[in-house]
């Protein structure tokens, strides 16, 4: 006589993935190609006045002036970086006490 079996439930929450595996092998390298031919030489540019170029004349300050906004955006970029890198880590503290919660209330006897 065979057992008879009810229907299946619903399925529960996938659990967490496996470790990777290894890395295959790498293969061969391969043949390196001709070079092209070389393009044309475009035309000679203006020659400024004495005074734009050189270390003491305003392409100096000029090029100070953008490399501290440069430096300045940088920073804003890392203080961004900053406040998002403290937001996933309270994300995830978060995540772990519902995770924590689920397993509890699943390990329950009905």
């Amino acid at each position: 006589m065979a057992k008879q079996q009810g229907r299946r439930g619903e399925r529960g929450i996938p659990g967490p993935p496996g470790p990777p595996g290894r890395a295959g092998s790498t293969g061969q390298r391969g043949e390196v190609g001709a070079p092209g031919k070389t393009g044309a030489t475009g035309a000679r540019g203006a020659t400024g006045a004495r005074g734009d170029v050189g270390p003491i004349g305003p392409a100096v300050s000029a090029d100070r002036t953008v490399l501290t906004e440069v430096r300045e955006q940088i920073e804003d970029i890392y203080r961004e970086l900053d406040v998002q890198m403290k937001r996933m880590a309270q994300m995830q503290v978060q995540l772990d006490a519902v995770r924590t919660r689920l397993d509890r209330m699943m390990d329950r006897p009905s």
